[in-house]
């Protein structure tokens, strides 16, 4: 009798366990675009698959309840328990951020990720949540692509020809252009093809060659420049609230940081092959011109970011503290220490021309 009366109350616990544990984890790119919003959806599944079940990132597209500039913040209230995002979108409140997302003349994907594994690169990017009272855990989780330097509706032989230049471009990178006499312009991503229709802007900053196949502007503007020096890789990151964190066990932590890492190694090889065949498509099918920024105007350019950065150092000292170490692990002396893929992740390729810089962070997409 007393089994009888004590078995729906163990059934009713067992249900109760069996039940998967979600985290609400809104995307600031949709799951559709390969290279910028896969990454979430492969996350979620190898996390689902590793826990058998039992862990799940319930994913919210854009426009599902969030704004991509709302998801730090209802992270740290707990609001959401997590997100997936790009640290840049943060700049505003948090200037080291573009540091850990991408920025002019940075490391590529092999550099960060030896610079999260074996430098400082993620005891300073919680660090700066931490600086700043933010109630979140970061994990570095996936290689967004690489951008090219540009569309452009006409040639830039010297970086005179920058001068004038109306130009659709955010952030740091934005900051240079405008240093070598350029005008950004602000406009929407989904309005840039008309933008250039109606002689609004002369170049533009989009997405990586990916994406950009998606957006109508092979159809109007037939000239791209490499590399894409003002953000040569761009980080995706997981962060989660802290106090959502701090309650799941180690196991299930050491399952989210594995995922995590697993899907920053199979999008080290797999984004670079992505946006090289994608940039091979746009010149083969589309008749886009694929070119090299001149030496001398790249030379200007990297001028005018080294005098940016050192008025950024001087204005924030952990932005100074970040640039600085990520300077040094990228000497030379320190090239030993780039993990390799992990295993059955094969290398990346290194074609020519190499497109170099990242999804746009710096704006709503």
């Amino acid at each position: 009798m007393l089994a009888l009366v004590l078995m729906p109350a163990i059934s009713r616990a067992w249900a109760v366990e069996a039940e998967p544990l979600r985290l609400v984890t809104p995307v600031v790119y949709g799951t559709h675009l390969p290279g910028l919003g896969e990454p979430a959806a492969k996350l979620a599944n190898l996390l689902k698959e590793r826990s058998a079940g039992s862990l799940v990132l319930d994913l919210k597209e854009p426009g599902d309840g969030t704004k991509p500039d709302e998801i730090l913040d209802k992270v740290s209230s707990g609001v959401v328990d997590a997100g997936f995002a790009t640290a840049s979108l943060w700049a505003a409140k948090l200037p080291a951020s573009a540091l850990f997302s991408g920025f002019p003349f940075g490391p590529d994907a092999r550099e960060y990720l030896a610079w999260f594994e074996n430098g400082n690169g993620r005891k300073l990017y919680q660090e700066m949540y931490d600086h700043a009272g933010l109630k979140v855990h970061v994990m570095p989780c996936a290689f967004g692509g690489a951008e090219t330097g540009g569309w452009f509706a006409k040639e830039i032989k010297t970086a005179a020809d920058i001068k004038g230049l109306r130009m659709r471009i955010f952030g740091l990178g934005g900051r240079v252009m405008s240093r070598l006499g350029a005008t950004t312009v602000l406009v929407p991503g989904g309005d840039v093809p008309a933008a250039f229709a109606a002689n609004k802007i002369d170049a533009a900053e989009l997405y990586p060659p990916a994406v950009d196949e998606r957006q109508g502007l092979k159809d109007k503007i037939k000239l791209i420049y490499m590399p894409g020096w003002q953000q040569p890789e761009t980080v995706l990151e997981l962060i989660v609230n802290r106090d959502r964190w701090d309650g799941l066990s180690e196991h299930q932590r050491g399952l989210i940081n594995g995922a995590c890492l697993a899907t920053l190694q199979a999008t080290l090889a797999d984004s670079a092959r992505l946006q090289t065949d994608a940039l091979a498509n746009l010149a083969a099918k589309s008749g886009v011109r694929v070119e090299q920024w001149p030496e001398a105007v790249l030379s200007s350019l990297r001028s005018a970011w080294g005098e940016i950065a050192k008025e950024e150092g001087d204005r924030d000292y952990f932005f100074k503290t970040v640039l600085d170490d990520i300077a040094k692990f990228r000497d030379p002396a320190q090239k030993e220490s780039v993990p390799e893929p992990s295993a059955g992740a094969a290398a990346p390729p290194n074609p020519e021309p190499r497109p170099n810089a990242a999804a746009e962070t710096k704006a709503v997409p």
